[in-house]
């Protein structure tokens, strides 16, 4: 949710691995009003039984205009 007094636009969210995918809603460069809410999914690419530790930078016009998620999990064999 945008609590700020100006719109709110996300440029862009990258991940430094094609396993790690973001996606925000709206999509970037739509700005989120004042109250308005948006979204980031990431996915991850479970491609091995192991603890991971990824990373996705945000890019806004925030005060703070870049900003890191940490994703950590771990990926556990099916029963």
């Amino acid at each position: 949710t945008n609590t700020g007094n100006e719109p709110l636009i996300i440029y862009d969210i990258s991940s430094p691995c094609g396993c790690t995918v973001p996606e925000v809603s709206p999509k970037a460069g739509t700005p989120i009003k004042k109250g308005e809410s948006g979204s980031i999914t990431i996915t991850y690419n479970a491609a091995a039984v192991a603890p991971f530790n990824k990373s996705v930078t945000i890019s806004s016009n925030s005060k703070t205009p870049k900003k890191m998620l940490y994703v950590k999990g771990e990926v556990i064999a099916a029963k």
